[in-house]
Parts: C-alpha cells; sequence; structure tokens
C-alpha cells in the first residue's frame, strides 16, 4: 500500500515536471540539440544551401579549412586580436566602473541607468550609431580631432590599417553586463574586512589588491570566460563595420563573418562552413580549458 502511494506520488511530480519544464525541452531539442547534430552531420558533406542532393566527404571539409584556406586562418588570427585587446579593455573598464559605481556618492542611481542604458539598444543599432560616430569624413570624432588641430585624420573603420582598431575601440564599451557581475560581487564583500584593513592604515590600492581582488576572484574568472567567448563569436559590430563581407580588404572579416559569407553567399557551401563551425568550436573549447587551469593561479576557492 506505502509502494503504492509512492508510485502515485512519484508520478505525480512527473507528471508536474513535464507541465513545467516540458516548452523548455522542446525549446531545447528543437533549437539547440537538433540544430547542433545537424551541423555535425554537414560538416562531413557538400552540401549547399539549394542542392536537393549531397555526397558524403569524410573529414575533406576538415582537411582544406586546416591546410589550404588561407582566410580561414586569417579570420581566425584576427578574431583572436579583437577578441584579446578588446577583452583586457573591456575588463578594465567594468572593473574601474564597478568599483566606482559601489561607492556611496549622490545620485549613484543615475549613474547605473546611464551607463547601461545601451545595453538595451539592439547591438546593430549601437553599430549603427559608432558607424556614423567614427565616419571618416564627417563623422563626430574626426570633427573633434579637427577642432584641435589634427591634419592628418584616420580612416577609422575605412582604412584596411584602422579597422580592427576601430572595432576594438568601439567594444571596449562593452561592459554593461560585466560591469553589473563585478559590481554585484564587489558589494557582496564584507565591509568588515575594509574597516580591519583602515584600522591598519591600509591604501585604496592596498585594499582593493589585498581584499576586493582576491574575493571577487570567482566572479573575475566568470567574466574572463565570457569576455573571451564574447570577443570570439562577435559578430554583429564586424557586419555592420564591415558591410557584412570584411570590408575593407579583409579587415574586418572575423571568423563569424567569414563562416556566415561561407553558408550564406554564393556558392552556399553550407556543408564546408559546418565544418569550419566545429573547428571553431573545438578551439574555444580548448582556450576555455586553458583557463580553467590557469585559474587555479588566481582564483580564491575559499571567499567566505
Amino acid at each position: 500500500m506505502q509502494g503504492t502511494s509512492k508510485k502515485k506520488l512519484w508520478k505525480k511530480d512527473y507528471t508536474y515536471f513535464l507541465l513545467f519544464t516540458g516548452l523548455a525541452l522542446v525549446g531545447f531539442l528543437l533549437f539547440y540539440l537538433y540544430p547542433i547534430i545537424r551541423t555535425l552531420l554537414l560538416s562531413f558533406t557538400d552540401k549547399t544551401i539549394f542542392a536537393l542532393s549531397y555526397d558524403f566527404k569524410g573529414f575533406e571539409n576538415y582537411i582544406y579549412a586546416l591546410t589550404k584556406d588561407t582566410l580561414f586562418w586569417q579570420s581566425i588570427k584576427q578574431s583572436f586580436i579583437y577578441a584579446f585587446f578588446s577583452g583586457i579593455a573591456v575588463l578594465i573598464t567594468s572593473m574601474v566602473l564597478a568599483l566606482l559605481l559601489s561607492s556611496k556618492v549622490r545620485g549613484i542611481v543615475f549613474f547605473k541607468t546611464v551607463y547601461m542604458l545601451p545595453f538595451i539598444i539592439p547591438s546593430f543599432a549601437v553599430g549603427a550609431v559608432y558607424k556614423n560616430l567614427f565616419n571618416p569624413y564627417n563623422g563626430f570624432v574626426n570633427e573633434i580631432l579637427r577642432l584641435f588641430g589634427v591634419k592628418n585624420l584616420p580612416l577609422w573603420y575605412a582604412g584596411p590599417d584602422t579597422a580592427l582598431l576601430t572595432m576594438i575601440i568601439i567594444s571596449s564599451f562593452g561592459f554593461g553586463v560585466k560591469m553589473l557581475v563585478f559590481l554585484a560581487a564587489i558589494q557582496g564583500v564584507s565591509k568588515e574586512y575594509y574597516e580591519a584593513a583602515m584600522v591598519m592604515g591600509a591604501s585604496k590600492w592596498r585594499r582593493f589588491v589585498s581584499i576586493t581582488l582576491p574575493l571577487i576572484s570567482p566572479m573575475l574568472f566568470f567574466n574572463v570566460i565570457l569576455i573571451t567567448i564574447d570577443g570570439l563569436k562577435s559578430f554583429n559590430l564586424a557586419f555592420v563595420m564591415g558591410n557584412g563581407d570584411g570590408w575593407p580588404s579583409n579587415s574586418t572579416l572575423l571568423f563569424p563573418i567569414y563562416m556566415f559569407k561561407t553558408a550564406f553567399n554564393s556558392p552556399f557551401r553550407l556543408g564546408y562552413a559546418s565544418a569550419m563551425a566545429y573547428i571553431f568550436f573545438l578551439i574555444i573549447l580548448a582556450l576555455t580549458g586553458i583557463q580553467f587551469l590557469l585559474s587555479r593561479f588566481y582564483v580564491e576557492k575559499d571567499v567566505s
């Protein structure tokens, strides 16, 4: 009798579980698991978007990408450069702003709102705004430089030597979510630590290095992972700045842009783009694993 009661209770709980999670599970299967598996299968074929039939090619797509496709390696290199330098800028900016916003000054809520507003706007719209600001002919930035007497005004995104640098500068303002993560971590640090350090005569820098940084190191590690992945898979800004094709002279051709062009521009090589996607996934996975290994040197495990 008791076993029957437990079985009915288990069925009831299982029914509620399916009711509340069913939609999420269906969404996961349709929009995540199925595309992942299908992309893997397509990566071994010569599938194009409009072809009704396709042939199995084994690892031919992978070998071609790794050994013969120069644009593949150029896009990988540029994605790494972009992710590295923009990541450092975002990490520093978000940390500094979080420290400033954690201070008790009048009107701090206003500043928090101002810093978060740009991240509510769609990224394509933000990219278009920055494209106007950095317009080499009549943009606001060059107009300011002209007022200061600068003669050789930079071409910014219109020049092959400065286009990637322009994207890095613009992306350094993408600190919103990371800033909030740091802010929450900083506000979670007990004030008793700072009070004890101040009694001992510790400077602000010493308090930051010896108290704040070790205690928020888990969130620092989380932000490093987040920033690395965001930087490597960056698409919207590069698409807007480079007109969707890496203009000028492939200088804004980040890997996601090249993969998009391969799949959805003529000759629509969907199978090859799928292989590229999995190679890039393995690269990101390896980098994430390296960061987990390195985290043991700076992440404080006991933050109680």
